[in-house]
């Protein structure tokens, strides 16, 4: 089979489930998209992006993005009717292609924290609620592959041992190898709520340029704009989230549709760990677009300050001059919500328990 594996930084560490279930099953054509630091949305954007290349569905999906969600949600980058409304995507685009979808639910270390352990619960119920609702496999928590929450099978806060990771990877293997993982259902109401729409759509202004990037996490066309440069996106709906490149030279930009504007930074403070970062950024403000989304690097620093700032996942000041500041941005996420369905994901949370 070719099994496409789309998880966070747990997925991508050496001695991760997802390097260990590869070394589990040599017979499987195993592909490892990671992404650490995004949650489900980026999963669905990666799906997304992947079928507008071109490439062929794969026979089976294991999506793990759980504790990402609830990093996010926990830090208000993401909401429950986002996290809600992309897993129903991410099932429905699967279901519509016949390609079997297990749901792979890691958690953070537990530690007590009433806040952290209400997002642990209302992100599983979200997870076992679409998984119900779509007639798929049981989500695979630690509950499922260890029988019980252990702080001793993290090195951290957000990364499990090796020791722990292998026993992951078996009890996927498992899974896979019984040939238990259905299709999902198709539902005849979901409406798509959701578009992915590539730099190369941009409609650029000044100094813009296409660069290719590869990477391997993310390869593909950015858009790269220096100031004072601009880029107009088709597209209508909420600005979800933006796929930036951080590099030595990113620095603030500009946001604006309709009557909004607001500023933000695409430096990060994770360039630490990875100098050249591809991060999925979430809109927290979510300005509501109709053909008029513009993402801008103004050349007029008093102009940008002045304006609101959204917040910044792990933010950090530039370390270039104004002048010289960069942006590359591969491709923005639409979101259209409805008031209909943050209701029915509400009652949702509220009554149904976790299987």
């Amino acid at each position: 089979m070719r099994v496409l594996l789309l998880g966070g930084s747990n997925a991508g560490v050496y001695f991760g489930w997802a390097a260990q279930l590869q070394g589990l099953m040599p017979e499987h054509d195993i592909t490892n998209r990671f992404l650490g630091a995004v949650g489900s949305l980026y999963g669905l954007a990666r799906l997304q992006e992947a079928e507008r290349r071109g490439e062929a569905p794969p026979d089976l999906v294991v999506f793990e993005y759980a504790l990402n969600d609830v990093i996010l949600l926990d830090a208000g980058f993401a909401t429950t009717a986002l996290v809600h409304d992309a897993l129903t995507s991410v099932a429905q685009h699967c279901a519509e292609r016949g390609v079997p979808l297990l749901f792979l639910c890691l958690r953070p270390r537990p530690t007590g924290r009433a806040r952290v352990y209400s997002c642990v619960r209302r992100v599983e119920r979200i997870y076992d609620g679409v998984a119900k609702a779509h007639g798929m496999a049981r989500c695979v928590t630690l509950a499922t592959i260890f029988g019980a929450e252990r702080s001793e099978d993290f090195v951290d806060a957000h990364h499990l041992t090796a020791e722990a990771s292998s026993r992951c990877a078996a009890v996927v293997a498992g899974i896979i190898a019984s040939g238990d993982i259905p299709v999902p259902k198709r539902s005849p109401f979901h409406a798509p709520v959701f578009d992915y729409v590539p730099a190369t759509e941009a409609q650029q202004q000044g100094r813009c340029r296409n660069v290719e990037i590869a990477s391997t996490v993310f390869s593909g066309t950015f858009l790269e704009l220096a100031r004072p440069g601009s880029c107009r996106w088709p597209g209508r709906g909420r600005l979800a989230g933006a796929m930036l490149r951080s590099t030595e030279a990113s620095g603030a930009y500009r946001v604006s549709a309709g009557s909004r504007a607001y500023a933000k930074t695409a430096q990060s403070s994770m360039r630490e760990i990875v100098p050249n970062l591809i991060l999925l950024h979430y809109s927290t403000r979510r300005p509501w677009a109709d053909g008029d989304l513009e993402i801008a690097m103004p050349d007029d620093e008093g102009v940008l300050t002045a304006l609101p700032e959204e917040k910044t996942l792990l933010p950090a000041e530039p370390t270039v001059p104004f002048a010289e500041q960069t942006l590359q941005i591969a491709g923005v996420m639409f979101w259209r919500p409805s008031f209909r369905r943050r209701w029915l994901i509400f009652l949702q949370l509220r009554l149904s328990p976790v299987r």
